[in-house]
C-alpha cells in the first residue's frame, strides 16, 4: 500500500510542475459489472483508478495508470494441484495496469470545457486467489495464484469542466495463460463511473 501512495504522490507532483494547458490527472470511481461467464465468479464490485495524461498528437492524448477493483460475493475457482482438484478463494483484489489512447471531441463551439473522449486501452490484468488454509504445500509450491493476462478496452467519457461520466468495456482472458485452472473463468467486464480531473 505504501508503494501505491508514493506512486500517486510522485505522479501528482509531476503534474503540478508542468504548465497546465489541459487536465493531466484523472481520478476515477465506479462499479465493475462482470459479463457472461465472469458474472458467475463475482458480483458488481467497486472500482477505483488513477491516470496521468500526456499530450500525444495535436489534441489527442495518451494516459498511463491503473484501475483496481475489489470483487464482491466471489465464488471459488478450481485449480489442479498434484492429482487433486482444489478450490481457491478470491483474495478480493484485482488490478489493471496500462495505457489508453484518447481522442478528444468538443461538444460545444462556445464552451471547450464540454467534450467527449473516446479511448482505446491495453495493458496487464492481475487477479489474486488463495488456496484453502488446510492444504499443506511444500516449500517450493505456491499457496496462491495470481491470474495474469493482458487486457484490451474501449471506453467513452463525457466531461464538463472537472467532472466526467464514463463507460468502459474490457476484455481480459484470465484463463488463457493458466493451465492449472480448470474453470472457464470468463473475460468480459463493463465499468461505469464518475471521473474527477485536474
Amino acid at each position: 500500500m505504501k508503494k501505491y501512495v508514493i506512486i500517486l504522490l510522485t505522479l501528482t507532483s509531476i503534474c503540478q510542475s508542468q504548465n497546465k494547458d489541459f487536465e493531466r490527472v484523472y481520478i476515477e470511481a465506479g462499479l465493475v459489472q462482470p459479463l457472461g461467464i465472469l458474472s458467475e465468479k463475482f458480483e458488481p464490485s467497486p472500482s477505483f483508478g488513477f491516470w496521468f495524461r500526456s499530450r500525444w498528437i495535436k489534441k489527442d492524448c495518451i494516459d498511463f495508470g491503473f484501475n483496481f477493483f475489489i470483487p464482491r460475493q466471489t465464488s471459488p475457482i478450481q485449480f489442479k494441484y498434484r492429482d487433486y482438484v482444489v478450490e481457491y478463494k478470491s483474495k478480493h483484489f484485482a488490478i489493471n495496469l496500462g495505457a489508453r489512447f484518447v481522442k478528444i471531441m468538443p461538444l460545444s463551439l462556445k464552451n471547450d470545457r464540454l467534450n467527449l473522449e473516446w479511448n482505446s486501452g491495453f495493458g496487464l490484468a492481475l487477479n489474486s486467489y488463495q488456496a484453502p488454509a488446510e492444504i499443506e504445500f511444500a516449500s517450493a509450491e505456491y499457496s496462491q495464484e495470481l491470474l495474469t493476462t493482458f487486457y484490451l478496452s474501449q471506453g467513452i467519457k463525457i466531461n464538463y469542466d472537472n467532472i466526467g461520466l464514463q463507460c468502459h468495456y474490457q476484455w481480459s482472458p484470465y484463463g488463457l495463460f493458466n493451465s492449472q485452472m480448470l474453470d472457464k473463468y470468463g473475460s468480459q467486464t463493463l465499468m461505469l463511473g464518475i471521473v474527477y480531473r485536474q
